[in-house]
């Protein structure tokens, strides 16, 4: 595993891309991806404005600042700094943006031929960046480290600054577009095919014109979402059918949050742990209004006896999910983003059309008891996964 990136500091490092420094957003970028120590190169009379682009990496033990990378192949030097030249390491040099997802596809190229050197370059017109891996002495023998990069780009590496106005609104543009791509793999089809060619542009626009934090749109969609619960209660057609609509509205905002702090590299666990108790709270809303509108629609008092019968499908959902959530080992991602899309919301969709055909109450009763169904077969399902990884690991 590379443990170590080597970071040419960039001329444009206090450059701020989406509110964060460049070189922050580097080093955020690489700390995520499991590296502990950095060592950035810059020239001695740049320290101290290098150091405050690292941001809150300024005063960390993890950071070591040299004049040049010659150094470490030094042996005194490599011994001071505690770096083995033959070891992995991962080296930045320009004015790179790029995306947890660009640096991961980077790093699995190096995992599949760990003892050679993998060069990626940038994909703007003057290809100014470059993201290089493999032994440390290798890469600083092989031409080291530079900010003159040529040959054809191994990977897709976003954007460069290369001084023009317009740069770092393209940057920030394809960086918006990449966020998409890191969750289509647990999105459900609808959310994959359409919520996110939307969501991704709300999240861009409210990034760069907007101080709206992913808290602030969460709380913000909550009380939306509340609403719609309230219009499916109400007994009349165009108010049912508009509540269908916003909430599919609302599903789509609902990726808003979570996009805008990966753009803002803001993530959080109170975050996290915020969206899923709102989501949680509206869809117990909306289906709680939904019956009450049946019940008034219809006057029968089935859809009454109904709410209670659904609430408790909901914590049986809650508590399947949450056991599946706790399974361990090697294969356990692959089963996580399984469970995501299994129980992704593209029922906002069919909501949308029985509401269309004045048909909401086909979705009153096939809810009720299909939670039950759902969480029967992921109780199961989950209990024969973890068997089998038991049994593998063994």
């Amino acid at each position: 595993m590379i443990e170590t990136a080597l970071i040419a500091a960039p001329d444009r490092a206090d450059n701020a891309v989406f509110g964060r420094p460049l070189l922050e957003r580097l080093m955020i970028n690489c700390e995520r991806a499991g590296i502990k120590r950095f060592v950035v190169a810059a020239p001695r009379d740049n320290y101290s404005a290098v150091a405050r682009a690292m941001g809150r990496f300024k005063n960390s033990d993890t950071v070591s600042m040299v004049e040049s990378f010659g150094e470490i192949l030094n042996p005194r030097n490599a011994r001071e700094l505690g770096i083995d030249p033959s070891l992995p390491c991962v080296s930045f040099s320009g004015n790179l943006v790029f995306a947890k997802s660009q640096l991961k596809r980077v790093l699995d190229a190096h995992d599949s031929n760990p003892q050679s050197v993998h060069r990626a370059v940038s994909t703007d017109h003057d290809c100014g960046g470059e993201i290089a891996t493999g032994p440390i002495g290798e890469i600083l023998k092989r031409g080291g480290i530079s900010n003159n990069v040529a040959g054809p780009a191994a990977s897709l590496l976003p954007f460069a600054l290369n001084g023009r106005p317009e740069d770092r609104e393209e940057a920030e543009l394809r960086l918006a577009k990449s966020i998409r791509e890191e969750s289509a793999h647990k999105d459900a089809p609808m959310a994959r095919w359409v919520d996110r060619k939307i969501s991704w542009r709300i999240s861009y626009w409210l990034a760069t014109n907007t101080r709206a934090t992913p808290n602030m749109v969460t709380v913000a969609n909550t009380m939306f979402g509340l609403a719609t619960a309230w219009m499916f209660s109400v007994p009349n057609y165009w108010m049912r059918l508009f509540a269908a609509i916003f909430f599919l509205i609302s599903i789509t905002i609902d990726g808003v949050d979570g996009e805008l702090a990966r753009l803002k590299m803001v993530e959080s666990d109170f975050g996290g742990k915020l969206d899923v108790l709102t989501d949680n709270i509206v869809h117990a809303a909306v289906f709680v209004g939904l019956l009450v509108g049946c019940y008034r629609v219809e006057h029968s008092r089935a859809y009454l006896y109904l709410i209670p019968l659904l609430l408790g499908g909901f914590a049986m959902c809650a508590v399947a999910t949450w056991r599946a959530f706790k399974i361990k080992g090697d294969q356990a991602a692959v089963w996580l983003d399984k469970v995501d899309r299994w129980s992704g919301r593209d029922f906002a969709y069919l909501l949308v059309v029985l509401a269309l055909i004045n048909r909401l109450e086909y979705f009153a009763w096939g809810t009720a008891f299909g939670t039950y169904v759902f969480a029967f077969i992921l109780i199961w399902i989950t209990g024969r996964t973890a068997s089998s990884m038991k049994t593998e690991s063994l």
